[in-house]
């Protein structure tokens, strides 16, 4: 299969001044590659449906159409070729040119324009973040706790600024698919709270946009975790072949564990967790741990080298388990707390936070299980 180098969106439009139309042309010149067939494919959080093909004649190859709503994010493919160009594809002309070192784009409507205003932003904290970090890096070791307090405030005001900004061009843009799409960019990072918050920003037509129904069905997704709520069961293999589902496991508790074993950090508490679980175990307590791990070699040997003794179970995707998705996955390890009817009763703690949470819920029931004793007592 050949491979082309292709760039991405903030570097390849080049230039471009178009007039408002009515549809899209996009003329195409291939230098130095054998292509048969381009695609445009959509790439906006919903299916990657394929929009529009096009046989390419010569070196040349075109496509023309109407893009609903003015713009759409899209991805230029071509049969045999590894890599893709992405593009907003908005009703204007382009003129695109594909070589074996990448492409170069000609054509520049609205949607771009707010898109690099969005771009810009990140950019400035981008640049910011990477002169925090060198003189972490310069203070690290040398004693100097107060100046990484203030480099460390410094940093999160310039976070907290970027978030108002982003926010504040949003607002200002509400209804416009770019908005929309900003956002969706984002919610794998987004906190629920600020996702939230963002997307009440959108107006009618932006939420009605692929990637404003993406977020929609992100935000419902965080609807599904909350306390109280029963945990979505899932079925997964364990290291030897057999196969458990969550909700077929009988505890008292239940702690989900996420982690990798190609992830060191994500192997940091393993020993303490060893711990817990002999401590818990005869009150009640499994342990579910989850690996987002996509080799099973490595995933049974960490099991062993850590003693992890409980439950263990993985489809082998890495992160792109659905499991990840089920549960908002984000970063490893993340722990879940259920009760015995797979209710959710925290998630998003820290391991001293779930330690903590655990240690309060089993004193609470041996209270309940000794003033029941001499209740009955007291009968007889």
């Amino acid at each position: 299969m050949k491979k082309v180098i292709l760039l991405l969106l903030s570097g390849m439009l080049l230039c471009g001044t178009c007039l408002a139309q009515n549809g899209y042309t996009i003329s195409g010149k291939i230098r130095g590659i054998s292509i048969s067939k381009a695609f445009l494919v959509a790439a906006d959080f919903g299916s990657a449906d394929t929009l529009a093909s096009t046989a390419v004649e010569g070196d040349k190859f075109m496509f023309s159409g109407t893009v609903p709503g003015g713009v759409r994010a899209v991805n230029l493919t071509f049969a045999g070729v590894e890599g893709q160009v992405p593009l907003l594809l908005e009703n204007i002309n382009y003129q695109i040119s594909i070589t074996a070192q990448g492409a170069a784009i000609e054509g520049e409507g609205p949607a771009v324009k707010l898109w690099k205003e969005f771009e810009r932003i990140g950019n400035d904290y981008a640049i910011e973040k990477n002169r925090a970090e060198l003189e972490y890096k310069a203070l690290e070791g040398r004693g100097h706790a107060a100046e990484v307090d203030r480099l460390q405030v410094r940093l999160d005001n310039a976070y907290k600024q970027s978030e108002l900004k982003t926010q504040e061009l949003i607002k200002a843009n509400a209804d416009h698919y770019i908005s929309a799409y900003i956002i969706a960019l984002n919610m794998l990072i987004d906190d629920e709270a600020t996702l939230r918050a963002k997307y009440e920003l959108l107006g009618p037509s932006a939420r009605a946009s692929v990637p404003g129904k993406a977020i929609a069905a992100m935000l419902n997704r965080y609807g599904k975790l909350v306390e109280g709520e029963v945990a979505p069961n899932f079925t997964l293999m364990k290291p030897d072949g057999n196969t458990f589902t969550l909700h077929g496991l009988p505890a008292k508790w239940k702690v989900l564990h996420f982690w990798a074993a190609r992830q060191g950090s994500s192997r940091q508490d393993n020993s303490e967790l060893v711990k817990f679980y002999l401590q818990y175990r005869p009150k009640g307590v499994e342990v579910i741990s989850v690996s987002l791990d996509d080799n099973h070699a490595m995933w049974k040997q960490a099991i062993g080298l850590d003693g992890m003794i409980w439950t263990n179970g993985s489809d082998l995707k890495g992160m792109n388990s659905e499991i990840t998705r089920l549960y908002l996955v984000k970063d490893i390890p993340a722990y879940v707390l259920l009760d015995a009817e797979n209710r959710i009763i925290a998630r998003d703690l820290s391991f001293s936070d779930r330690r903590a949470k655990v240690a309060e819920l089993t004193k609470k029931k041996r209270k309940k299980s000794c003033t029941n004793t001499r209740s009955n007592w007291s009968l007889f």
